[in-house]
């Protein structure tokens, strides 16, 4: 993607089958983009990302600012047909802001 921001914002820990699992729909199925965080070896990003999110477990999954939940929040995004609507809108947003610091640069 072009574009410097991911669609997608994700925190996991390695090892995880759930954050396997959630980076390969937003990768694979989705075909999205995602900026993924590797909280593993860092307790204090954890401790902040809980704190802001109330989540306890990973993968915490972003889209744009918009906390959507863990792997099991986006599954059913995507099995409701909710998920790509909301992808569709943040890649809008991210071309819009895209297009208008090119336009800047000119």
């Amino acid at each position: 993607m072009l574009l410097e921001k991911a669609v997608f914002r994700m925190y996991s820990k390695a090892g995880c089958p759930f954050c396997d699992e959630a980076k390969d729909l937003i990768l694979t199925t989705l075909q999205s983009s995602l900026h993924s965080v590797d909280v593993t070896d860092q307790p204090d990003l954890r401790e902040v990302v809980i704190k802001q999110t109330g989540c306890k477990t990973v993968p915490i999954i972003f889209i744009g600012d918009e906390f959507i939940g863990g792997c099991n929040d986006l599954i059913k995004l995507h099995q409701d047909g909710d998920l790509e609507i909301m992808v569709l809108r943040e890649e809008n947003k991210l071309m819009r802001q895209e297009i208008l610091r090119l336009r800047r640069s000119l």
